[in-house]
């Protein structure tokens, strides 16, 4: 007798539901997605002791007839499509059939659904797949599922399930991705008698406001791209807003959120060195793409999709992204009362200060003014004007502008134009060199040693002539012009820096760390005594590179109170 047979039905459905139902927040998920399919314009969302006990999902769409609400919960009985080639081209969010069918396999289910202008709905009860009873009602259009001691008959997969608050949590995020993918759709979210998430229907801005808060909202700018191949729509936040990982960053290809790592990359690059190190952007976008053009049937619960040209939506997605950044002025608001902004960079503000010669003091800090500038044309921000009123702390620029006070962390602003003049003189291969009138001397380890002895090369390209002077001593004849201004020691620091850098992924990595390490050691620094002239030359050469607002790590260079800000704090509110 053969070995192989066929497993009945009951044991199918099990193993589907182990693929499609994890956990509480996956039934919330396939059951509202369901009810966005249904055309809801309003879904309330109930959940007890994190799901385990009851999710109930309400909603208000077209409902169904008696007999389709006992065909629902048949393994893949689905109203979305017909065939093998409705799939290729499905744009709802489900379309396999599986969802009701999974989650009856592994619960207590009760639906009550009506029609629009039927006399009656319908109740059907089921557990384990078993139809326990149905009966004719009174309710009001729409569905309603509810779904009760999830895994009771599976205690081995219930016993894996967290804590109820780490359940609520997944509950929270799934209903939060939908809510933002669908902002003309209501959402509400109840757990116990706490209202957990109340969103009336409204758009995009309002509902990010509402889910992530209204200090991210008030820093969105939108993107909008359309070519007859791909549309990119949505909103991300400016530079003052983000994360140390992408969950934040919403991603939707033809209307269903997914998870697509190339392309949360993608729109990560497009930041460049205007956000920290291994942070992301906090928004929403929406790609529309050719639907043949988009696997979504790669997993049962429809979380990765595979792209048939990837590559080239990744560098449209980049390019759109930072053209959108390029346009927008970038200093964030600082609210008075409330903690800055995580590693900003912001919306706006700074433009060329009344010209006048910057007279020299007696410090080195004109020295490393006057070789800021270049003889090649860099692409001018986007910042108004700013005058200067006063220096603060030996560090902070007060200014006044357009939209209220503006303060620059001077450093972090002269660092920035440093790169951005570094970067454009490597660019063109005319990167200034000073010799030294005293060669300098380092001694390195042996470790040390053999680390600058390989960056030699690069090193000589940006304006470095460094020689061996021994088993681990080196000799610097020349610099950088912009670094000459600091003296040696600034020298001393950039190459310790540059040695302790280690070693870097690819060529262009490493040509960039330098860049930063130059730049950073080039720069003015806190408690250097500027003169007015001198702020107001600061502010201009920000205003004549094209990003400004960030220095060399992402840290923020500038920042704007505005008067709004002030009557609140002074409550000179109604005036």
């Amino acid at each position: 007798m053969g070995r192989i047979r066929l497993l009945d039905e009951h044991t199918v459905n099990r193993i589907a539901a182990g693929e499609v139902i994890e956990r509480p927040a996956s039934v919330v998920k396939e059951l509202v997605e369901n009810a966005l399919d249904a055309g809801a314009s309003r879904i309330a969302v109930r959940v007890e002791e994190g799901g385990v006990a009851l999710v109930s999902v309400r909603d208000d769409g077209c409902g169904m007839e008696h007999g389709d609400a006992l065909l629902a919960f048949q393994k893949h009985a689905t109203s979305k499509i017909r065939d093998f080639d409705d799939l290729l081209v499905a744009l709802t969010a489900g379309f396999r059939g599986e969802a009701l069918a999974s989650i009856a396999a592994v619960a207590r289910v009760r639906l009550t659904t009506c029609e629009p202008d039927a006399e009656n709905g319908t109740r059907v009860l089921v557990e384990d797949n078993r139809v326990e009873a149905v009966e004719d009602i009174a309710a009001p259009t729409g569905t309603t599922v509810e779904v009760a001691e999830l895994f009771h008959a599976l205690p081995a997969r219930a016993k894996h399930l967290k804590r109820p608050a780490t359940e609520l949590r997944h509950i929270m995020r799934a209903v939060t991705v939908l809510a933002i993918a669908h902002p003309g759709v209501g959402f509400e979210l109840v757990h116990g008698n706490r209202t957990l998430i109340d969103a009336p229907s409204g758009d995009l801005r309002e509902r990010i406001g509402l889910l992530l808060g209204r200090e991210t909202a008030r820093e969105l700018v939108e993107v909008d791209f359309k070519s007859p191949a791909l549309s990119i729509a949505g909103m991300l936040a400016k530079p003052a807003i983000t994360l140390r990982s992408p969950q934040k960053l919403f991603l939707h290809i033809n209307r269903r959120q997914v998870q697509a790592r190339a392309l949360a990359y993608a729109t990560r690059a497009a930041y460049g060195n205007l956000l920290h190190e291994g942070h992301f952007p906090v928004g929403a976008l929406f790609l529309e793409l050719p639907p043949d053009e988009v696997d979504a049937n790669v997993h049962p619960a429809k979380r990765v999709v595979r792209l048939a040209r990837e590559d080239a939506v990744c560098s449209t997605l980049r390019e759109v992204v930072e053209r959108v950044l390029q346009e927008q002025a970038l200093v964030p608001h600082l609210e008075l009362g409330e903690p800055a902004p995580t590693l900003p960079h912001g919306t706006a503000a700074v433009a060329a200060a009344p010209a006048g010669a910057v007279p020299a003091p007696a410090t080195g800090v004109q020295a490393q003014l006057a070789v800021a500038q270049s003889d090649q044309p860099l692409p001018a921000s986007s910042l108004p004007g700013m005058r200067p009123l006063d220096l603060l702390d030996d560090r902070y620029i007060i200014a006044k502008g357009p939209d209220g006070v503006y303060i620059i962390d001077f450093h972090a602003a002269h660092e920035r134009v440093m790169y951005e003049r570094l970067r454009l003189q490597s660019q063109y291969q005319r990167v200034g060199t000073q010799e030294l009138l005293e060669p300098l001397s380092l001694e390195l380890s042996r470790a040390e040693g053999s680390a600058l002895e390989q960056l030699l090369p690069e090193l000589r390209e940006l304006g470095f002539a460094i020689e061996r002077f021994g088993a681990s001593s080196f000799v610097v004849r020349s610099v950088p012009a912009l670094l000459a201004g600091g003296g040696p020691q600034r020298v001393r620091e950039a190459l310790q820096e540059i040695v302790e850098s280690g070693s870097m992924k690819s060529a262009q990595e490493r040509h960039e760390r330098l860049l930063y390490s130059i730049a950073c050691h080039s720069a003015l620094r806190a408690g250097d005594r500027l003169t007015l002239a001198q702020m107001e030359f600061v502010i201009r050469e920000m205003a004549s590179i094209p990003n400004p607002y960030a220095c060399v790590h992402g840290r923020p260079t500038v920042m704007t109170i505005t008067p709004a800000e002030l009557d609140r704090k002074f409550k000179r509110t109604g005036f």
